[in-house]
């Protein structure tokens, strides 16, 4: 009998986090769709499937290996390698069909190369650094890196970014630097425009510039951990309703009465209170299910929720499920989702980000798509 723990992934909710992102956009505005890191855990083919038929402008990878990946599963959109390309994998994505993000001007020769040895341009999106300080040219270059294109016939500008480093910030200063951000890439447009015209896709906003900062949306925005259900934002900050496309859900493995003080789990950090009904869940860290959540975390029984019961183990989780009505062996439970818990309130609770989370979710847990 298979494992019975699996993360659904829910297309209607990716599709209608689109439709709410659209909503908040100029018509005119493209979506590059961010599905790096197996689309945050989701599954990057059937996620891209699903953005491609939503029309959205582009899809957005961190690595080549991603890229191609999506090449192989159908896809035919227009893909970003976000992390840019090495010199020795520039053949591979070039024959891919991916775009490359130039975020150092040393990239310029041998991307160019490997676009005149295959007879057709190597499409690039140039990254400049506005404050970020991680990938990309700082704006003081940008103008030599303008000049310098002309001579690399083998490239294509396909595209001009910059990636905001505080939009999600809650202080004053960090919407300050954020406007400063925008303010310095917005400055460095017109001598591209005049050079390169209108044909180059401008794109800055992530989830967060979207929510916050959408005066701005230039020709593309990127959003990622929004596509994917959750705000980025404070609980409440954001004017925009998005379902969560993964639920994991379960089933009870074992069940049985424990009396009064009886332990449960390692180290003995949970003692039965009264004679306690305990289930065993096939998940655990292993699987993603934080162990940070012994003690505070919680699933849902038959629309009920109920504890978790001990320390999270690698494999298993207990619950206590006293008091719970018809509760069985076999019985579905949900982990994560509308009635247990959020990928944002999981976070909260082990003082991280829904990002990590869903990106985190164990590759042993099968996803399985469902509309």
């Amino acid at each position: 009998m298979a494992r019975p723990t699996v993360a659904e992934i829910r297309l209607s909710a990716l599709r209608h986090n689109v439709h709410a992102l659209r909503a908040l956009l100029p018509p005119r505005t493209g979506i590059l769709g961010v599905v790096k890191a197996n689309a945050y855990g989701h599954g990057a083919v059937p996620v891209a499937r699903a953005l491609e038929a939503e029309k959205v402008r582009m899809l957005g990878v961190a690595t080549v290996e991603e890229g191609v990946e999506l090449r192989r599963g159908g896809v035919r959109l227009p893909v970003l390698v976000l992390g840019g390309v090495d010199p020795p994998q520039a053949a591979e994505a070039h024959a891919h069909g991916l775009s490359a993000v130039l975020f150092d001007p040393a990239q310029a020769g041998y991307l160019s190369r490997a676009g005149e040895s295959a007879g057709r341009p190597f499409p690039v999106h140039v990254k400049v650094d506005t404050g970020m300080g991680r990938l990309g040219i700082l704006p003081r270059d940008a103008r030599r890196l303008l000049a310098s294109l002309p001579s690399a016939p083998g490239l294509r500008l396909e595209g001009w970014m910059t990636h905001l480093s505080s939009a999600d910030g809650p202080e004053e200063e960090d919407r300050e630097y954020t406007r400063a951000q925008l303010s310095v890439f917005a400055e460095g447009l017109p001598p591209m425009r005049e050079a390169f015209g209108d044909g180059v896709v401008v794109h800055a906003l992530n989830s967060a510039g979207i929510l916050r900062y959408r005066e701005a949306p230039f020709d593309a925005v990127r959003p990622g951990i929004s596509l994917y259900g959750c705000s980025p934002l404070p609980p409440g900050a954001a004017e925009i309703f998005l379902r969560p496309v993964m639920r994991i859900v379960t089933k009870i493995l074992s069940l049985k009465e424990l009396p009064g003080g009886h332990p449960v789990s390692y180290n003995r950090r949970y003692r039965c209170r009264g004679a306690r009904r305990i289930a065993v869940v096939p998940i655990g860290y292993a699987d993603g299910y934080r162990r940070a959540l012994t003690g505070q975390g919680r699933m849902s029984v038959g629309g009920q929720p109920v504890p978790v019961a001990g320390t999270v183990c690698m494999d298993h989780t207990m619950l206590d499920v006293t008091g719970v009505p018809d509760v069985s062996l076999g019985a579905d439970v949900e982990v994560m989702g509308e009635a247990s818990m959020s990928a944002e309130e999981i976070a909260r609770l082990c003082g991280t980000i829904p990002y990590e989370v869903l990106t985190q979710t164990g590759a042993r847990i099968p996803r399985r798509t469902v509309d």
